[in-house]
């Protein structure tokens, strides 16, 4: 039996409205249609007007793979936008997998046979050299990633 093929279209949203793109073209599949007229609220000017940034979009527009915002946690160029498509989830994806599969019986172990070693990684994490390294590794792999 054979796997169904992939769809042609896809939905985003585009300007709060949604939009269906064709997957081969990368264009709209048919023209927007009309909006209808509505009444606008009163706005006060311009100046009078809080100063907000708009929330950043979450969704890509062109691919509809969802976008990671970095943290300086972790990155030391963040913030920085990555879109999440194919090669990040192979790129980063993998790598994630097999960290936390580690993580999981290391501390299985440690806590069977060396209990004191839970407190390990806490105080690691207290260690300001080891942090830099960690966030330097993890910095160079979105870079990798951001770059392919």
């Amino acid at each position: 039996m054979t796997d169904v093929p992939p769809s042609r279209y896809k939905v985003v949203e585009r300007d709060r409205r949604l939009v269906v793109i064709d997957t081969r073209t990368g264009k709209p599949a048919s023209a927007p249609g009309p909006v209808a007229a509505t009444p606008r609220p009163e706005r006060p000017a311009p100046s009078e007007r809080p100063v907000s940034e708009p929330e950043p979009r979450r969704i890509d527009d062109r691919s509809g793979a969802q976008i990671l915002t970095t943290a300086p946690l972790y990155d030391l160029k963040a913030p920085r936008r990555i879109i999440m498509d194919d090669r990040f989830n192979e790129k980063i994806g993998k790598a994630i997998g097999g960290w936390l599969i580690a993580l999981f019986f290391a501390f299985t172990i440690a806590f069977l046979f060396f209990p004191w070693l839970i407190v390990l990684p806490f105080v690691a994490i207290l260690q300001p050299k080891l942090r830099a390294a960690a966030r330097q590794w993890v910095t160079a792999r979105l870079d990798e990633v951001e770059r392919s």
